[in-house]
């Protein structure tokens, strides 16, 4: 039975199915992508799109396994589809829906940053002051990084992984700082932390009575702060994969990531907030346009976040948003402002290795919507000279990636990705997970690093440290999160 639906959703959605000991949803047979005019342009055909999307609705609850997700899409201000997909709630046999409220998780982090320029706007706060003239508490070190900084995860603050609750803040009061501020890009739910910390020194309330307060006149009836146990209307049971399947979780009912992480919300809630975003009813165009900047390091080096915003692309069409859970598999939001479209993703079941996530969903969603094929691995050669330029050390987020020379098969190999094929253009694609791709960062003949993106999103900075000598070659296997990363809100 198992192995017919799987042949039928084959066939069903234009692609042959592929054996992989380590799926993916990007390996996985995609939807045929809709071949018609764009949202909103006359002819465009929603029934077609909508059946689609409910095809790799299928296909996601099967593979994931997924308990239930919600996907909201929208075009200006016309919602082309909204819908729930299994179950909010197994036990009570509750069916997701577009208002079903979800963790989620570093999407928080972009209602964080909000809430931050708000009250800067009001005089409370300056982005370019360090973090000691707002928590006095704070020691030299990471009281003298400044507010901007830490929005753009360019502090260099030396505690970084894993969760990031209010306790966790007020210790890395007295943390060291690594490196120098501005000069490298290290994801921090710390850092984020610190300035929910900021945000109840400037504004007198609770991050949470602060957060509801900014949202309270917009109309977003499904958000809130959610964690130690506070309640949110439309709230879904979470889910964990074990060797059974789904099994219900508690990990999200805990205090875990504070500012960083600690919200719900629903997808048709984040279209909203979107929309007062973009139409300036939290904040000014001035600091909105601030939020959606590339970052620029010391060095001249421009990467794909601005203030608490992540950015990145789909087959050339420029998105800006979020992604939020353990190895973004439990949200997103993105917003694509070339082509006034936005898209929200969010799951109620997240794995260590998920074999779903929702930054793929979201990608294969805009691919069917803009008539984009599948990502694919395939490459253009470079000769082993060409490729030896990229051969060396880089710095990422607290280790080191060695990038050498598989001149048999005339490829790079790097530590924790499968086999990298040159894409041309100094873009590279992992063989064994095209939705993970480098693309390095070059001055005339020097390498200075890479961008790795997952999804087209961008997700980390690698800085080249040093050579990679003449060690032998590392076995090539599949990149994956280390188990200590994978609850990264």
């Amino acid at each position: 039975m198992r192995r017919g639906l799987v042949l039928f959703l084959c066939v069903a959605l234009g692609a042959a199915c592929r054996r992989d000991p380590h799926p993916s949803l990007v390996e996985a047979a995609p939807p045929a992508p809709v071949s018609q005019p764009a949202p909103g342009v006359p002819g465009f055909d929603r029934a077609a799109f909508t059946a689609a999307v409910d095809a790799l609705g299928a296909e996601v609850l099967e593979r994931g396994p997924v308990a239930g997700f919600s996907v909201a899409v929208e075009r200006g201000h016309t919602v082309l589809l909204a819908k729930g997909y299994g179950l909010a709630d197994v036990e009570a046999g509750q069916p997701a829906t577009a208002d079903s409220s979800y963790p989620i998780a570093s999407v928080s982090k972009n209602f964080t940053t909000a809430a931050v320029l708000q009250l800067a706007e009001k005089g409370r706060l300056d982005l370019d002051a360090p973090l000691a003239s707002v928590v006095e508490e704070a020691r030299p070190a990471a009281g003298g990084v400044t507010l901007r900084h830490f929005l753009n995860h360019t502090s260099g603050l030396a505690v970084r992984a894993g969760p990031s609750p209010r306790s966790r803040a007020v210790r890395a009061l007295r943390a060291a700082v690594s490196g120098t501020p501005g000069d490298s890009f290290e994801y921090s739910n710390t850092g984020f932390a610190l300035m929910g910390l900021v945000i109840e020194k400037a504004s007198g309330l609770t991050y949470p009575q602060y957060i509801q307060q900014m949202i309270g006149p917009l109309g977003l009836t499904s958000t809130g702060y959610c964690e130690g146990g506070l309640a949110v209307p439309h709230r879904v049971r979470d889910y964990g994969v074990g060797a059974q399947g789904v099994k219900p979780s508690p990990y999200w009912a805990y205090e875990k990531f504070f500012a960083a992480g600690g919200l719900c919300s629903s997808v048709n809630d984040l279209l909203l907030w979107e929309h007062a975003l973009d139409e300036g009813r939290v904040i000014s165009a001035t600091d909105r346009q601030a939020m959606l900047t590339p970052t620029v390091l010391q060095g001249g080096i421009e990467i794909g976040y601005g203030l608490g915003t992540r950015m990145g692309d789909t087959g050339g069409h420029r998105k800006l948003g979020h992604t939020g859970g353990g190895t973004s598999n439990k949200a997103v939001l993105a917003h694509y402002p070339d082509d006034d479209v936005t898209i929200a993703v969010l799951f109620n079941t997240e794995a260590y290795v998920a074999r779903v996530t929702a930054m793929e969903v979201e990608d294969r969603v805009a691919r069917l919507l803009f008539g984009l094929p599948a990502e694919t691995g395939g490459g253009a050669p470079l000769s082993n000279e060409q490729l030896q330029r990229y051969s060396g050390a880089y710095g990422e987020h607290g280790r080191t990636t060695r990038v050498v020379v598989d001149r048999e098969r005339q490829r790079l190999a790097a530590g924790g990705f499968g086999p990298l094929l040159s894409q041309g253009g100094d873009a590279f694609v992992d063989e064994r997970d095209p939705a993970v791709t480098l693309q390095f960062v070059t001055s005339g003949d020097h390498v200075l690093g890479y961008l790795r993106r997952h999804a087209g999103w961008f997700v980390q900075f690698g800085r080249r440290t040093g050579e990679a000598g003449s060690a032998p070659l590392e076995p090539v296997r599949k990149h994956v999160p280390r188990r200590r990363r994978a609850r990264r809100a």
